[in-house]
């Protein structure tokens, strides 16, 4: 009986011990984006994205969702203007053997709103109304039905962000492409 106990309070012990399940990722990844107001387009922006996602909860239906956030830094860069790109995301992901597609929202302030200078129209007096109208905040639709987890690397490719400003008077629309990122779980 004795040994028994000791059996069972050895067990528990290592059950208790056993390392839990990873519930942080962080990556790194490369997309381009390009934005379309009124009369004219952004220049195609190259960006280096650093992300944090955190699992909601390890089981259960709390643990498709995931919270986080990260930095974007992009070039080329419009004079006088700060290149870089703040977010906040909420996912919602499902996992099919190493398959992990997601979508979810996104919130960010950027630095990147920018517009080529229409040459046809040199005296075109709405390029100044278009800049006016660009503010600082977004919100985007998030897809990444290319993503992976092989062990505690993750792979995603192919990633889609489609939004739009939140100014008053914004009427810009956002198409960024994620091509590649890697990360992995902590």
């Amino acid at each position: 009986m004795r040994t028994r106990n000791l059996l069972l309070a050895a067990s528990l012990l290592l059950a208790t011990a056993a390392p839990a399940a990873p519930r942080n990722e962080l990556s790194a990844g490369v997309s381009t984006l390009i934005q379309l107001g009124t009369f004219r387009t952004s220049p195609n922006v190259m960006m280096v994205e650093l992300k944090g996602l955190r699992l909601m909860a390890e089981e259960g239906p709390w643990s498709a969702v995931q919270l986080g956030g990260g930095l974007r830094l992009g070039w080329p860069a419009a004079q006088g203007q700060l290149p870089l790109e703040a977010f906040l995301q909420a996912q919602l992901g499902a996992k099919l053997g190493i398959w992990r597609p997601a979508a979810g929202l996104e919130l960010g302030l950027t630095g990147l709103n920018q517009r080529f200078y229409n040459f046809v129209y040199p005296h075109n007096r709405l390029e100044g109304y278009e800049d006016a109208t660009l503010g600082p905040a977004y919100g985007a639709f998030t897809l990444s039905p290319v993503r992976f987890q092989l062990g505690r690397v993750q792979l995603s490719a192919l990633q889609l962000n489609l939004g739009t400003g939140l100014g008053p008077r914004d009427t810009s629309v956002r198409v960024q492409l994620g091509l590649l990122s890697l990360g992995g779980w902590l």
